[in-house]
């Protein structure tokens, strides 16, 4: 089966640690979509396509999640962050692209996206809206085996200030396989309001794939974590 986990952690200027969130996410409906167009030899044609290559913020919360059988069929976050929300001296690797997502129709004229929509209805049409991401950059994936990816992910103590933050979306690089990159959401996680400030970075461990499935789980983040907090602390903190 596959699962995913997030965990989320404050890093302060001193290295005290301090965990916010630990907890399994939501796979979406864009990833089993990915698989239909793998097995329907409809998708891209490169495997890195298929791969969690993108990550954004949002600071919404209108999306209901409630209703057990519509809930994975969301493609976006509730209100992702501008360029301009994540902050003109942030060091995350912002990148504008084409984010997917199926609409479906009643009348096949006009349509809409399956957010708190039945789950029955058509996906019949494969649209999107140009949206900032945060680059998942090759230093930030601590695995990538056959059956599962971690990533750690960290938003900087000028990344976000000032902005209530309460969802993350992770998204696979281009499944439909386009001229251009177009993400589509794989994971989603919606939390508590973290008021960001300078007085952090936030430190994101994400793990997704088929976890679980041996005498050592996996369903939790395991690698780098504890390695790589002092790293993070001087680069965010001392080094100017």
């Amino acid at each position: 089966m596959i699962k995913g986990h997030l965990t989320i952690c404050k890093i302060y200027k001193d290295g005290t640690k301090e965990t916010v969130l630990d907890h399994a996410n939501m796979i979406t409906a864009g990833l089993g979509s990915a698989f239909l167009d793998i097995q329907k030899r409809e998708g891209s044609t490169v495997p890195s396509d298929y791969a969690p290559a993108y990550f954004q913020v949002g600071n919404g919360t209108s999306i209901n999640f409630n209703a057990v059988d519509t809930s994975s069929f969301i493609y976006q976050l509730s209100s992702p962050l501008s360029f301009l929300q994540y902050g003109e001296d942030t060091e995350v690797e912002l990148v504008e692209r084409y984010r997917g997502f199926f609409a479906s129709s009643t009348d096949g004229v006009n349509f809409k996206e399956l957010e708190q929509t039945k789950a029955p209805l058509s996906s019949v049409v494969f649209s999107g809206s140009d949206e900032q991401f945060v680059e998942i950059t090759p230093g930030s994936v601590t695995k990538n085996f056959l059956d599962s990816f971690e990533s750690q992910i960290v938003l900087d103590e000028n990344t976000a200030n000032g902005i209530s933050i309460t969802e993350f979306g992770l998204f696979a690089k281009n499944p439909k396989g386009l001229l251009r990159d177009s993400p589509l959401m794989m994971a989603y996680r919606s939390f508590n309001p973290i008021a960001k400030t300078p007085a952090f970075t936030l430190m994101i461990n994400w793990t997704i794939g088929f976890l679980g499935l041996d005498a050592n789980p996996d369903d939790h983040f395991h690698s780098g974590d504890t390695v790589k907090t002092d790293e993070i602390t001087k680069r965010g903190f001392e080094i100017r």
